[in-house]
C-alpha cells in the first residue's frame, strides 16, 4: 500500500511540483493543500478550519506523516496551537513563524496573527508534537534562523541550521534529507 503525506506548500506552490514532485518520484502519494488559487482567496481562519479537518479525520495518528514548507508551516502551526500534541512525524521547512523587518534588506512580512506563534512557545503554551524537525537556511530572511531556534527549543523539536541557504534549501539538501525523513 501507498504511503500517504500530507504537504502544505509554500506560497504559490503546487502539490505537484517542486518538492511535491519529488515526493511522488520517491513513490507517496499527496494529500494536502497548495497555497494558491482558490485556497489562497479564503479568509486565515477559513483556511486553518480545512487544514485542521484535514488533519483529524485523516492524519491524526502516529504513523502520520505531514510535510509543511515556508507559509504552509505557518499555517500548519497555527492549527496545531489549537489541538493537542499531533502524534505523527513532521517536517517543517523554512517556516514562517511569525512577522519580522529585515533592517539589512528593507524587507518585512507580517502575516495574520503575526505573534501568536512566538508567545505561544515563549509561555510553554504550544502543544509539542510528538516528533518534529525543523529545517532552515542560516541566510533566510523570511524565517531567521534565531527565530527558528528559539522557538525549537521553547516546544522541544529538532532543528538545523543550513550554512551558507536562503529560504530555498535546494533540491541536493531536501532529496537528501526526504530520503532519510521517510524511512524514520
Amino acid at each position: 500500500m501507498t504511503e500517504t503525506i500530507y504537504y502544505l506548500t509554500g506560497r504559490g506552490g503546487q502539490l505537484n511540483t517542486g518538492l511535491g514532485e519529488g515526493l511522488l518520484d520517491r513513490g507517496v502519494s499527496l494529500a494536502g493543500r497548495e497555497m494558491s488559487g482558490d485556497f489562497m482567496k479564503l479568509a486565515f481562519q477559513a483556511q486553518l478550519d480545512l487544514i485542521s479537518r484535514d488533519l483529524q479525520d485523516s492524519f491524526w495518528h502516529e504513523n502520520a506523516k505531514v510535510i509543511a514548507v515556508s507559509y504552509g508551516a505557518y499555517l500548519l502551526l497555527h492549527v496545531l496551537a489549537d489541538l493537542a500534541p499531533f502524534p505523527g512525524h513532521i517536517l517543517l521547512l523554512s517556516p514562517v513563524l511569525g512577522g519580522f523587518t529585515d533592517a539589512k534588506t528593507m524587507r518585512d512580512f507580517s502575516p495574520p496573527r503575526s505573534k501568536r506563534l512566538m508567545e505561544l512557545s515563549g509561555n510553554s503554551d504550544f502543544p509539542n508534537p510528538v516528533k518534529m524537525e525543523v529545517h532552515v537556511g542560516d541566510q533566510d530572511w523570511q524565517s531567521p534562523s534565531q527565530m527558528v531556534i528559539d522557538f525549537c527549543n521553547t516546544v522541544e523539536c529538532e532543528h538545523t541550521i543550513v550554512k551558507g541557504k536562503g529560504h530555498e534549501l535546494g533540491k541536493g539538501y531536501v532529496g537528501s534529507l526526504i530520503d532519510k525523513w521517510l524511512l524514520s
